[in-house]
């Protein structure tokens, strides 16, 4: 069993503002400051662009917001304000047997053997039964402590030219809970406030700054897929004091049509669902493309190409290999992931198991599927943020091909 984790209750917690979702951003941007220092706890939490499809049985990114360097500034924005670091902990030690965390990661149909020290895994070591408030890193032995300071102790899978696949199970884990995995260039230079060496794109004080790559985080209402790179170059979003992308840039999540715990939704999350994603390269320049599947029903998300997902791959680095982590937090403002089904009400994490089985890395064979078309443009009209005359995105972006989409789009005004 896992070492029993402290008890973080979300009544004790320090508030922080409870802000709009990161796809409503940029427009509130020079309010930022200001409404941090009031913390606002009762802000409200802007409606998300798109509400999906709700009986369609192939999802695309049509329906998903994709915040990327065509379309993101014209929808306004405001930081999600992660609360990840006060509410996580790393393992540390403590349980010392030779099973700590074993995990078997099935690699072009060879099971080989990881660690994710003080990790629940169940099943013969196929699956991870996870609780709050704890964080795993792939290791590629076992170790006990572990040794998260030198770089070769991890396993860092290549993905690239690969598909990563896992079945998830989250039907417990509602409102207010994250469950994770992504990829940090860890380890860092200094062992950090919490004594692990690590760091990621949120750059929080006494942790390490690094890139990274959000693969997935939800619950049983979301799932959304985020790049944090780290460019140095931000001051066109009004940062240049940034190191790295804190709002994340591109990025995709499902809409409550797409995904959500009940049987209107394409992904039914109350049942388990297969999430794969797919990593290639398109004139030297990365794609990643999310399948989420349950029987004949399909979920696609295409991520890229974008610059900012190329510095991941080059800088971040995807290309050389980076640190998976995964583990399962909560909070009460974590309106900014789920705010869409979940509103902006100070929101209480049930804090019950979820699991994620059966770990794939596959080489990828066949092109990757495509999202399913869009509706024909309804005559010269275009999608504007709120009124006409100004914040236009393309005609060709989703929300600016038809006045259908333009009504799906929060805040959409289809102007002639």
């Amino acid at each position: 069993m896992v070492a029993q984790p402290e008890t973080f209750d979300e009544e004790q917690q320090p508030l922080v503002a409870e802000t709009p979702s990161r796809s409503s951003r940029r427009l509130l941007t020079a309010g930022i400051c200001a409404g941090l220092a009031l913390a606002a706890v009762g802000a409200a939490t802007a409606s998300h662009i798109f509400s999906g499809s709700e009986s369609s049985n192939v999802s695309s990114v049509g329906e998903a917001t994709q915040l990327n360097e065509e379309s993101s500034t014209t929808l306004g924005q405001a930081p999600s304000l992660k609360s990840f670091e006060s509410r996580s902990k790393p393992y540390l030690g403590g349980r010392g047997d030779e099973a700590e965390g074993k995990l078997y990661i099935n690699e072009d149909g060879k099971m080989n053997a990881y660690y994710l020290p003080g990790a629940d895994t169940v099943n013969n070591f196929t699956s991870v039964k996870y609780t709050p408030p704890y964080r795993f890193y792939l290791m590629k032995e076992h170790m006990s402590p572990p040794d998260y300071s030198k770089s070769e102790n991890f396993y860092k899978p290549l993905l690239v030219g690969k598909t990563f696949s896992v079945d998830i199970d989250v039907s417990q884990a509602g409102c207010g809970c994250n469950i994770n995995f992504y990829m940090v260039d860890m380890p860092a230079a200094s062992r950090g406030k919490d004594n692990d060496y690590y760091c990621d794109g949120q750059c929080f004080d006494g942790l390490g700054c690094c890139a990274e790559w959000d693969m997935n985080e939800g619950n049983s209402k979301v799932q959304q897929i985020t790049n944090h790179a780290c460019t140095h170059n931000y001051g066109g979003i009004g940062h240049s004091d940034w190191q790295c992308h804190k709002w994340g840039d591109p990025e995709v999540k499902t809409s409550t049509g797409m995904f959500g715990d009940n049987s209107g939704s394409t992904i039914d999350s109350s049942k388990p669902f297969n999430f794969a994603q797919r990593y290639e390269l398109e004139g030297g320049r990365l794609k990643v493309t999310t399948i989420m599947e349950q029987g004949a029903k399909r979920v696609v998300l295409p991520m890229g190409p974008s610059d900012e997902l190329d510095a991941m791959y080059k800088t971040g680095s995807l290309e050389k290999g980076m640190v998976l982590v995964t583990g399962y937090w909560t909070a009460g403002d974590m309106n900014w992931l789920d705010g869409q089904a979940c509103g902006s009400a100070r929101e209480m994490c049930s804090k019950s198991p979820a699991y994620i089985s059966n770990w794939k890395i596959t080489t990828n064979s066949g092109p990757a599927p495509g999202p399913s078309p869009g509706p024909s443009p309804s005559g010269s009209g275009k999608c504007c943020w709120k009124q006409c005359g100004a914040n236009c995105p393309e005609t060709g972006d989703w929300c600016g091909q038809s006045e259908s989409n333009c009504g799906q789009c929060g805040g959409g005004t289809w102007c002639n």
